[in-house]
């Protein structure tokens, strides 16, 4: 795991010192003392507290109110949680236990119940359509809107809203009489069937060969002043636009967006010729194998463009999967190597090349 941050480790400290004055405050009010601890020390999170004013341990859960950039700085903290007495730190805002429920803002209520929703695939999150099950008031209309994603929030929980949600839209009458609607209330077991039976994301490992598919691909094309991209006619020859080709693992699907497999790792290696090709797609599949058999990671697609080879993987841990391949990155042929790694719980490095497989 990375090291926490010296800011980390001073937040911990700061509250663990506050912890016998925290203790004689009301729920509410020790919230309130909390934030204003982690806001001296760590932008962008915040904390929630679950319980009662009598229990003697309640969860501190801490969020990053859905900004997917702050959800690697709110794991490291997490991560870091010394032990708490009283508190059970908690990663993310979770669902709610209780999803049929009201809200009111400046004087409008809207409950759960009168928000329906529609899913449909958006590459490969789901796409949610929302109407209201009642007559909104013109001018309460904006308010409705903003309850029904602070509702979407409690109801899918912060992590799962975030990420693997893509478009929201709201419309008026259903256009097609045939899709189904689910109240806001009863959307968390339906979203989860929609997740593993309609998108295919098991959660689950897949055993034996791996399916691949694969496309070529332009890329770099010139576009004229609109956008639009020009006509092969219309292309001086030192303009042409680069062709790429992508093999894609279809079968890491199953475990896309799982929040375990949460960063992109790029293995890049000049391939100038046969021979060196030979063995990088060699070092590519024995890197596959040494992250996937502990499931520490999968490869899942690889990119032939401009004299190079590029594997992309997912993986648990940044540091870890380094340092488990760092013998084979030792190697001839990746003496050219360009290692990059990035957060994207969402997979839209995979879903960029996977999803016009699909279209």
């Amino acid at each position: 795991m990375t090291t926490p941050s010296p800011a980390i480790g001073a937040f911990w400290r700061a509250f663990s010192d506050a912890q016998a004055s925290l203790q004689n405050l009301p729920l509410r009010e020790r919230v309130g003392a909390a934030n204003a601890l982690i806001d001296q020390h760590l932008e962008g999170l915040a904390l929630e507290m679950s319980g009662d004013d009598a229990d003697a341990v309640v969860d501190l859960i801490v969020t990053a109110h859905g900004s997917i950039e702050r959800f690697p700085l709110l794991a490291q903290v997490v991560a870091a949680a010394p032990a708490l007495p009283h508190y059970r730190v908690r990663a993310f805002r979770e669902r709610t236990t209780q999803p049929d429920f009201p809200i009111g803002m400046e004087g409008f209520e809207l409950a759960t119940s009168e928000v329906l929703v529609a899913l449909e695939q958006d590459g490969g999150q789901a796409a949610l359509e929302i109407r209201f099950g009642r007559e909104i008031p013109s001018d309460y209309q904006d308010h409705a809107r903003n309850m029904a994603f602070i509702m979407l929030d409690h109801v899918l929980g912060e992590y799962d809203f975030a990420v693997k949600v893509g478009a929201v839209d709201f419309v008026g009458e259903p256009g097609d009489t045939h899709t189904p609607w689910v109240p806001l209330s009863q959307l968390p077991p339906v979203f989860d069937r929609y997740w593993t039976d309609t998108l295919g994301h098991t959660g689950h490992f897949p055993t034996g060969d791996a399916e691949w598919d694969g496309l070529e691909l332009q890329f770099d094309c010139p576009i004229d002043e609109d956008g639009n991209e020009l006509p092969a006619d219309d292309i001086d020859s030192e303009d042409a636009p680069e062709t790429g080709v992508v093999m894609v693992n279809t079968s890491a699907n199953a475990v896309a967006m799982r929040a375990d497999l949460a960063y992109a790792l790029t293995v890049d290696l000049a391939v100038p010729d046969s021979d060196t090709l030979t063995a990088v797609q060699d070092l590519h599949e024995q890197a596959a194998t040494l992250l996937q058999v502990p499931q520490l990671g999968i490869l899942v697609l690889t990119l032939m463009r401009a004299g190079r080879r590029q594997a992309l993987y997912y993986v648990s841990d940044e540091q870890l999967a380094k340092q488990t391949l760092a013998p084979l990155l030792l190697r001839d042929e990746a003496a050219s190597l360009e290692l990059k790694v990035a957060y994207d719980p969402a997979w839209s490095g995979y879903f960029e090349y996977a999803g016009y497989l699909s279209a």
